[in-house]
């Protein structure tokens, strides 16, 4: 058949591989890792677009109150980069695959624990006072961006390294392209759910992603990527 354009020889340089080439090798080191940013990114990307809403309509936030939550938060991630992330990548066990473990089964706990306070069944912000709701509810959703930087910054490093150095810009610009396409989808996911069924099924959805990722990871990241032999102690 036809070729789809040069083929390099072997052993080229990433840079003269055909650019499909490149992004079926990067799929075949990293794509379990790919995978996980993805399907961990769309689960917070749904609970976060329906943070204002939720503060809004739920919790009595004004259009000044959000802009300021907002802000805020905003602010707090910066901090949490500069000054939190590398304590919390300690705390967590240091080790990249630890970390994102780790992080992965905080993040699914904390989704569980907003599924069960929002659940109107077990009614446990009824007998709360507003302050207090808006307090725990801004509370989680700061930790979660906590563990959200460590475990996108883990998976970025694990990523990289088992890339060829010749290849990171490739798999950089295939992450921000796939991630981008997900993100046009997901608040709209996010909204339906909420607008459905209310936030506990949506944060129960979120947390149940990550106990699902829990599980693939636990199963799959012990495994050395196709091509890649382990090296024998």
């Amino acid at each position: 058949g036809r070729s789809e354009g040069p083929h390099a020889a072997p052993g080229a340089p990433a840079a003269q591989l055909p650019w499909r080439q490149r992004a079926r090798m990067i799929l075949g080191l990293a794509g379990f890792l790919i995978a996980t940013k993805l399907v961990t990114s769309t689960a917070n990307s749904m609970a976060s677009s329906t943070q204002s809403l939720i503060l809004k309509n739920d919790l009595g936030f004004t259009e000044a109150d959000l802009g300021f939550f907002m802000s805020c938060q905003f602010a707090f991630g910066g901090f949490a980069n500069a000054f939190l992330l590398a304590p919390v990548t300690r705390m967590l066990g240091g080790q990249v695959k630890a970390v994102v473990r780790n992080s992965l089964v905080v993040m699914a706990a904390a989704y569980f624990v907003q599924a069960g306070l929002r659940s109107t069944t077990l009614g446990l912000f009824d007998a709360w006072e507003a302050a207090a709701r808006t307090y725990v509810f801004v509370g989680v959703a700061m930790l979660l961006s906590v563990f959200q930087y460590s475990l996108s910054t883990s998976i970025t490093t694990e990523s990289t390294r088992v890339v060829p150095e010749d290849m990171s810009g490739t798999l950089l610009g295939m992450e921000h392209g796939i991630f981008s396409g997900a993100r046009i989808l997901t608040p709209s996911i996010g909204i339906a759910i909420l607008n459905a069924a209310g936030a506990s099924a949506l944060y129960l959805t979120c947390g149940s992603i990550f106990l699902a990722v829990v599980v693939a990871w636990h199963i799959f990241s012990g495994s050395p990527p196709p091509g890649r032999k382990r090296v024998s102690s």
